[in-house]
């Protein structure tokens, strides 16, 4: 495998993971908290993910396929009051996640392409 390929998958599934477990520390936070607006602050995703999660969220909302399934389970757990909690953590953890996956990718392959594109030439003498 292309050692630049290898470094971009390095790099995006490193800024996935952390996106990802950022995004888990949010569900955690909104799960504990008991206040009811606790879950606006996944809207700080929306900045940072701009505009997978915004449009990921959009379709959700038109769609509602996660509505039923987050509510089936949750009402098991949670008697239904964790169910939006779970739904915005599922789309910011998979989208955002996708979302800086694809930003290493690129980045890595951006700098790739810089550091071939200017390599070093030897210093020649001095005579």
């Amino acid at each position: 495998m292309n050692r630049s390929i290898k470094d971009g998958l390095v790099l995006g599934t490193t800024l996935l993971v952390i996106h990802s477990f950022a995004s888990f520390l949010v569900f955690l936070y909104c799960h504990v908290d008991d206040d009811s607006q606790a879950v606006f602050i996944y809207f700080l995703f929306f900045v940072v993910d701009a505009p997978t999660v915004p449009l990921a969220f959009e379709i959700e909302g038109k769609i509602g396929l996660l509505a039923g399934l987050t509510d089936a389970w949750t009402d098991l757990w949670y008697h239904g009051h964790q169910g939006v909690n779970l739904r915005a953590f599922l789309l910011t953890a998979i989208f955002g996640g996708l979302h800086w996956f694809a930003i290493g990718n690129l980045l890595s392959f951006a700098f790739g392409w810089i550091q071939r594109r200017h390599i070093r030439q030897p210093a020649r003498g001095c005579s």
